[in-house]
């Protein structure tokens, strides 16, 4: 079980990077508002999904997880919020501290299906991002 959520971890962090990459490359025509979705969605899917993930199978550790999955949403909201401007930054690191601290909370009381069912939310969200700079 530990290596199957392992395995669930690495490929949050392999989806977040190659979006991060894709909209590295086009950050010219993302405007003000979208970067400020991209942001809060950003940090707020990866705080919940990472939170969800580690409180589920480290229950007892419950104020390290929180430390850890604050830290990590964090860093997401302030890398793609630094995207745009310093204004995106500040909502990407505020964003990830509230996801971070709720992340642990709901995987505590989490079972497998609420894991998968926030596995497809982080996957989809991010593919929302990366496609909705298109239209």
């Amino acid at each position: 079980m530990l290596i199957i959520l392992g395995l669930v971890l690495v490929s949050y962090l392999i989806v977040a990077l190659a979006a991060y990459s894709y909209l590295s490359k086009i950050k010219q025509i993302i405007g003000y508002h979208f970067g400020m979705n991209i942001a809060m969605t950003s940090s707020m899917i990866m705080g919940i999904g990472i939170g969800t993930l580690l409180g589920f199978q480290f229950p007892l550790q419950y104020t390290l997880i929180t430390v850890i999955t604050t830290i990590i949403a964090v860093f997401f909201g302030a890398l793609f919020g630094a995207l745009v401007d310093y204004q995106t930054l500040l909502t990407g690191i505020s964003s990830g501290i509230m996801s971070g601290i709720m992340g642990p909370m709901i995987g505590v009381i989490a079972d497998l299906g609420l894991i998968v069912f926030c596995t497809l939310m982080l996957f989809l969200c991010f593919g929302l991002l990366c496609f909705s700079v298109r239209s």
